[in-house]
């Protein structure tokens, strides 16, 4: 069957009925789909390469739909695929830890405005005293926090068993509700007793809580919300009029339903507070706006965030709030995932050699490796054989 499929594709007169099949009968490894909707008709090499990919995506059950944005030399193209009501370019998402990044970009901008310093010690913009905040007389700096070496722990409060206990009862929104409750104060009052396990900028540890340290920070230097400051930011130089913090009521109707890893559709919720890390809402086209002004890199602060801060240039390194690596043939790229409780995978990645760069979103919690894998394939399959 996979054969027949392939011949089909080879004759431009049977596009149409070879979208069919493809997208009505059988995924690559020949499980049967139930009818998946999509925007496109197999029209180029890429529409084949990418519906390949998600049809074998959205053979797993508990998947429902895939977003894709594709940013190449210039030209931007979407697609769209669903087992349930169709997205489109205007549906918002949320796009988890990517929303680091976002982060990163109002650090440098500040940076820029010489409000922060990234080779300061953290404490300069701390109220209060933080004596516990240094490891052998080695402090944390600003640029620590953006690039996961601060060797602050993960968690800077653990909730007890019967509040944890408490939680699992409580439907996901009145979960987050009551975890928004713990705010800027309740973060620096923990600050004060954390203990570093390590030099900081020596090792790479990924944390959420750190990059909310940042924000607290940032909300410090410029007397405002980081809601009010990374809004007017993208608006302002980037022209990303929906990319938020936090939908409003009427967003809301937009919004992907998002499902967890069995398939169970999950009730949105904005994740207030300082509890969870750094939150983000986005669509498809305004992520794609993302991608061109990160690969032009017009924006003094978003070229800041590509520069190397830990890390060396031939491997893995981290810039600010960006990942960074090499692929096969040696081309840096930029990258970072999301993953939220809340029902969304994400994957963002940028290789400025190719004037490349995509957007992946899942309205599912199942795998996100997967999700890599069809980014891996694209690449493979379209941009390796067009350089």
């Amino acid at each position: 069957m996979i054969k027949l499929l392939m011949n089909l594709l080879s004759n431009p007169l049977s596009i149409f009925l070879s979208t069919l099949l493809l997208i009505n009968s059988l995924s690559s490894r020949g499980q049967y789909l139930e009818p998946i909707k999509t925007d496109h008709k197999l029209k180029t090499q890429l529409d084949t390469i990418v519906n390949r990919c998600v049809v074998d995506y959205l053979s797993n059950n508990n998947t429902f739909s895939v977003s894709i944005g594709i940013y190449y030399k210039g030209s931007k193209t979407t697609y769209y695929y669903s087992k349930e009501k169709l997205p489109n370019a205007n549906n918002y998402y949320n796009i988890g830890s990517v929303a680091k990044t976002f982060v990163a970009a109002l650090l440098a901008q500040a940076v820029i405005e010489k409000k922060i310093n990234l080779d300061d010690d953290i404490r300069k913009y701390l109220p209060g005293n933080y004596p516990n905040l240094q490891y052998n007389g080695h402090g944390i700096l600003v640029k620590h926090l953006a690039n996961h070496t601060s060797a602050l722990p993960k968690t800077f409060r653990l909730l007890s068993t019967k509040v944890v206990d408490s939680l699992k009862g409580l439907a996901i929104p009145e979960q987050v509700d009551y975890l928004g409750n713990y705010g800027r104060d309740n973060l620096f009052d923990d600050l004060r007793k954390v203990t570093l396990d390590s030099i900081p900028g020596t090792k790479f540890s990924y944390n959420s809580m750190a990059v909310m340290v940042l924000v607290a920070l940032l909300e410090n230097s410029y007397k405002n919300s980081y809601e009010h400051l990374i809004s007017a930011y993208l608006k302002g130089h980037l022209g990303m009029y929906h990319t938020v913090p936090y939908l409003n009521e009427l967003q809301k109707n937009d919004i992907v339903q998002g499902h967890d890893n069995k398939g169970q559709p999950v009730p949105f919720a904005n994740l207030r507070g300082f509890y969870f890390g750094p939150t983000m809402n986005s669509t498809i086209n305004d992520m794609l706006t993302y991608i061109e002004a990160n690969l032009k890199l017009n924006d003094k602060a978003l070229l800041l965030t590509h520069q190397l801060t830990y890390g060396k240039g031939d491997g893995f390194g981290m810039g600010l709030g960006w990942m960074i690596n090499r692929d096969e043939r040696g081309a840096r790229y930029f990258y970072h995932d999301g993953n939220t409780k809340i029902g969304y995978n994400t994957l963002c990645v940028l290789y400025p050699t190719y004037d490349y760069g995509i957007i992946i979103i899942v309205n599912d919690t199942v795998d996100q490796h997967k999700v890599g894998e069809i980014e891996n394939t694209i690449r493979h399959q379209f941009l390796m054989h067009n350089q």
